[in-house]
């Protein structure tokens, strides 16, 4: 009967942690008990819309549980598509910025509580049409911890353009890659 016990385990971690929201292209595993947590987020061309008018978008990857949560460290390893025309939408060589944060992105500006676990990260669209970008790499920012006592924490994946004439009509960007988050839950104080 040890077949069972991983999968009772991963599941166990996941109620006790938090869970992804379900979303196309998005799948996280966490591992790991009685507060201190490993959760590897897979990204598979996950669709992320951004419009004009904004020129910045993001993506909630992750519902923390109750309580307070200590980002320890990790990796991030992305790369970046343009779903639809260039030429119409999304720029050849548009100027991304990306990262993660317990707030979604609020302005073309990634700053506070935007940046508060991977500060922001530059990448230049090289990918051509379709085709992935080169691979942008981070390291998760400094310790922080995240005070999720009163209303849980939430994470997302942040992205802008630095100027308006980086995108010139809504587009869709493709989210490939993989982000390992080290982080421990340090309960609730009720």
């Amino acid at each position: 009967m040890t077949r069972g016990l991983p999968r009772t385990l991963v599941r166990a971690a996941a109620r006790e942690a938090g869970l992804a929201p379900p979303k196309a292209g998005l799948k996280a595993v966490t591992s790991g008990q009685g507060g201190a947590f490993r959760t590897v987020f897979s990204f598979n061309a996950m669709p992320v819309p951004v419009t004009d008018a904004q020129a910045y978008a993001s993506q909630k990857i992750f519902d923390f549980a109750d309580g307070k949560v200590r980002i320890k460290g990790g990796t991030a390893r992305m790369q970046f598509a343009v779903l639809g025309t260039r030429a119409s939408t999304i720029n050849d060589n548009a100027a991304l910025t990306w990262s993660l944060g317990s707030a979604p992105a609020s302005s073309a500006t990634l700053a506070s509580t935007m940046v508060n676990v991977l500060a922001t990260t530059a990448r230049t669209l090289d990918g051509a049409g379709a085709a992935l970008s080169t691979a942008s790499t981070a390291d998760i920012a400094a310790a922080a911890t995240l005070d999720g006592t009163v209303t849980p924490v939430d994470l997302y994946l942040n992205l802008a353009f630095a100027t308006g004439t980086d995108i010139d009509a809504d587009g869709t960007l493709a989210v490939t890659g993989t982000i390992t988050l080290l982080w421990e839950n340090w309960g609730d104080n009720i």
